[in-house]
């Protein structure tokens, strides 16, 4: 691994600091305008608004997802081989798919669908979902997520990014479930019901803002990890093929129990995520509670954020993240059986649960560069764009089978997206599956990260020595300079 250097022959490198920081908070600050927007709101619009059916939108989700595995493990893959530019490896990418991104996101939402045949509106979400999420927020999450192990390759600074990267993501959340309510819900006769169209303007709306967010990030970091160059070669040519990488790193036990950590938590996330408007909806029958609903969810980043960095640096990502884990999924399954219908004693106790879930939102994105920096002392190749890659796939196929489960978890209870009233039984179980579910799923990441992950803090810090002895010997050049 290569090691931060503060000038170059052709051009001095600034040192890590607060701008690249702060930029790199900006960058996830505009991927979750988008994100947070479909993970929060599509599936309403697809069921209430186009009329969908839920069992074949959750299908959808995951023949998605089925395709990111190629694409986003490509995409990383391709990045990974790619000549670096005189900004980096990375960092271009964030400019060039911003403006995409936002219109792929902005198309998902048309409201004019409404009024189409089944088949048609039906073939307009497939199409238009999987030019944003498969395509274009491909082409720019993978390139932003593999940065951090190139700004700097000090864990404690990495952590630091990590954690600017989770407040990034809150701004972004705070935003995205704070407004949009007033103007995507409204109450007609004493019943909670959509504002059709307003999806489209929301969604063109905070794409703006990514765009915004994405030429800031670009701006402000700065690339500093040089990638080794496969053994024996000086030219920049590939070293292991395609199926050797992926060998390796499906024996690789950090990156698979990361990857199955990050799949149990992102579905209880994502699923507990996708059943809160239909709990605001239909339990509490205000949807415009999911605005207060979701801004206090952000209550304990805001609160962690001084401290979450500080936390791994002395007690270890893996010691602290489990502890939450648990804590996080206990409360989950007390407040099912609990059946609270006081909307403010669940918030509050959401909340507290929050600080649980906080802690691995917050750490997760160091523990995938502890990943990148162990595959390198095992195999002394360095793929960052494809462990990145990985992981975020099996992110996402999470977040699809906690769509999918959704759509079809809202069809065994009895969903009817006719009606603006469900029967209790179907409420019951809508309740059921934004709790209970969630929170023993909770607990199993808990156990997965204390008792199979294996990169502790101890051994995280001695992954690092080890690199930087060999970045020491190999006296590497920073990105952008030409190899002698």
């Amino acid at each position: 691994m290569a090691q931060n250097l503060t000038q170059t022959a052709q051009a001095p490198v600034p040192p890590f600091g607060l701008r690249d920081k702060i930029g790199y908070l900006f960058g996830d600050w505009g991927n979750d305008f988008t994100f947070l927007f479909a993970t929060t709101y599509l599936m309403v619009f697809y069921t209430n608004v186009a009329g969908l059916n839920p069992a074949h939108v959750g299908t959808l989700f995951l023949a998605a997802r089925v395709l990111d595995a190629f694409t986003d493990v490509g995409w990383g893959h391709l990045l990974d081989r790619m000549r670096p530019s005189a900004t980096g490896r990375f960092r271009p990418w964030i400019r060039r798919m911003a403006v995409p991104v936002a219109v792929a996101s902005s198309l998902m939402y048309f409201f004019g669908i409404a009024g189409w045949s089944y088949g048609g509106k039906m073939t307009y979400a497939a199409v238009t979902y999987l030019l944003w999420g498969s395509v274009c927020y491909t082409s720019v999450n993978i390139p932003y997520g593999s940065m951090a192990s190139v700004i700097t390759s000090d864990p404690d600074e990495r952590a630091q990014l990590s954690v600017f990267r989770s407040f990034g993501a809150t701004l972004a959340g705070i935003i995205v479930t704070l407004i949009p309510p007033l103007f995507l819900y409204t109450t007609i006769e004493g019943v909670s019901q959509v504002v059709q169209k307003n999806f489209f303007w929301g969604a063109i709306g905070v794409g703006v803002l990514a765009v915004c967010c994405y030429l800031v990030c670009n701006r402000l970091v700065t690339e500093r990890v040089h990638k080794p160059e496969p053994q024996g070669r000086t030219d920049g040519a590939e070293g292991r093929g395609f199926g050797g990488l992926i060998i390796s790193l499906f024996s690789n036990r950090a990156l698979l129990s990361l990857i199955g950590s990050n799949i149990v938590l992102f579905l209880a996330a994502m699923l507990s995520s996708t059943m809160l408007p239909y709990i605001w909806l239909y339990h509490f029958n205000d949807g415009r509670l999911s605005g207060p609903g979701g801004l206090v969810n952000y209550i304990p980043i805001i609160a962690l954020a001084p401290l979450a960095a500080g936390l791994a640096s002395r007690i270890g990502k893996k010691e602290i993240i489990g502890a939450g884990a648990l804590v996080a999924g206990g409360i989950y399954v007390l407040v099912y059986f609990m059946h609270i219908h006081n909307p403010w004693v669940y918030i509050a106790l959401m909340m507290i649960a929050g600080f649980g879930t906080a802690l691995y939102t917050m750490l997760v994105w160091a523990m995938v560069t502890d990943v990148i920096d162990y595959e390198e002392v095992r195999s002394g190749e360095r793929d960052d764009g494809t462990v990145y890659a990985l992981n975020t796939w099996a992110r996402k196929l999470s977040q699809a089978i906690a769509g999918g489960l959704g759509g079809y978890a809202l069809g065994w209870v009895g969903f009817n997206a006719d009606t603006t009233q469900q029967s209790e039984s179907t409420v019951n179980g809508i309740y059921m599956f934004a709790t209970l579910v969630p929170g023993i799923l909770y607990v199993l990441v808990g156990l997965f990260i204390l008792l199979v992950y294996p990169l502790s803090k101890r051994r995280v810090e001695e992954n690092a020595a080890i690199l930087q002895a060999r970045t020491d010997a190999a006296g590497r050049p920073a990105v952008g300079e030409k190899h002698p």
